[in-house]
């Protein structure tokens, strides 16, 4: 870029498959584009909505809001929608709480996941949600629009809280069988990036690994990542 524009205006790429995109903004428009990228939402995947998991959100959100953030939330336990895959691979009408999630994943930069898992897996019904929301065309059909399933341009991150046996097996090798929501959804729809974390069985709420926790998922949500 000319020196003498870098001045005026401000840069910033999209690298496709294929091709990278350059875009230049003056500084009204870049305030704007900053605005977007603080378009955050968090999801809420524990189907008892424990004390544990709403602690983690609320730090995550704490440093969200501190970096002037807009946040919408969902617990995909509140919503009513059928998650059976009974659907195979066709593309159904998605129900009311459906398209609400999707508006909001779409109105969404960045999308954090907290997901507990049970002996190894995830709930179903999170894999469910995200079953019905994604499957191929399912965003392009259910919104009306020119839109497909390619979410280039927006990052996510999924938190994942273990079960006290789980965790131990964790510990053991470091091996990870729980994130087909990350490779499957997320990167299958061009997030990028995919940010991970994995969370041991939280004895107490209290204690300095609680604490360590909180403090670096506050940290996150200020850095927007």
């Amino acid at each position: 870029m000319d020196p003498q524009l870098s001045r005026i205006f401000f840069y910033t790429s999209f690298t496709f498959p294929d091709l990278t995109i350059s875009l230049y903004f003056s500084p009204a428009d870049f305030t704007l584009y900053r605005e977007y990228m603080k378009q955050v939402l968090i999801i809420n995947g524990d189907p008892e909505k424990t004390a544990a998991t709403s602690l983690l959100i609320d730090a995550y959100k704490k440093g969200a809001q501190q970096a002037g953030a807009q946040i919408k939330e969902i617990a995909i336990i509140d919503l009513i929608f059928n998650s059976n895959k009974q659907f195979t691979n066709r593309v159904t009408e998605l129900e009311p709480d459906l398209k609400r999630a999707l508006d909001m994943i779409v109105w969404a930069n960045h999308v954090v996941l907290f997901c507990p898992v049970y002996m190894s897996s995830i709930p179903a019904r999170i894999k469910g949600f995200f079953d019905r929301l994604f499957m191929p065309d399912q965003v392009f059909l259910s919104r009306n629009q020119n839109i497909s399933n390619n979410f280039n341009g927006r990052s996510a991150r999924i938190v994942s809280i273990l079960d006290e046996e789980t965790f131990e097996y964790w510990k053991q090798d470091k091996k990870v069988t729980y994130l087909s929501i990350k490779r499957n959804v997320f990167e299958n729809c061009r997030f990028h990036p995919v940010h991970t974390n994995t969370i041991g069985h939280l004895y107490s709420l209290e204690n300095d690994y609680s604490k360590k926790w909180l403090r670096k998922l506050e940290t996150f949500g200020a850095k927007l990542m």
